[in-house]
């Protein structure tokens, strides 16, 4: 084989496992979130609303992330529970914090914690000071 060959193959060999590392970074199940692994993002709700999969869908005002808490309606939470509660009002949210191909600045809607004030509403992190939402 040439010395072309080699550098072409060697070549391809390095962007296969970058393009594989990416692939497996994007698509990693979120499993045992640690308090360590998300964000803290506070804003004002402007709206609550169903998602697919008995997910729960937050926008914040002046934010274009889709935030999400994901098969929420299982976990005992309602959408006109949650409007009566937190729309039009500053919640603290903690969305998981993983660069992925789809959220470069690594901001995953996947919400972690929501709060209110001191109150949590939802927590699905492991270790942290505040008491787990049981499903």
């Amino acid at each position: 084989m040439q010395k072309t060959g080699k550098i072409f193959f060697s070549v391809s060999f390095v962007l296969f496992v970058i393009f594989m590392w990416m692939m497996i970074q994007t698509f990693k199940p979120i499993r045992n979130v640690q308090p360590d692994e998300v964000i803290e993002i506070k804003g004002k709700v402007t709206k609550i609303e169903e998602g697919s999969g008995f997910d729960i869908a937050i926008t914040l005002e002046n934010d274009s992330h889709y935030y999400y808490i994901n098969r929420g309606l299982q976990y005992g939470l309602t959408i006109e529970e949650l409007q009566k509660e937190l729309l039009n009002k500053n919640v603290t949210l903690y969305p998981i914090h993983r660069w992925t191909i789809f959220t470069r600045d690594k901001i995953m809607g996947h919400i972690s914690k929501l709060m209110i004030e001191d109150r949590v509403i939802f927590n699905e992190l492991n270790n942290d000071i505040h008491e787990q939402t049981i499903q």
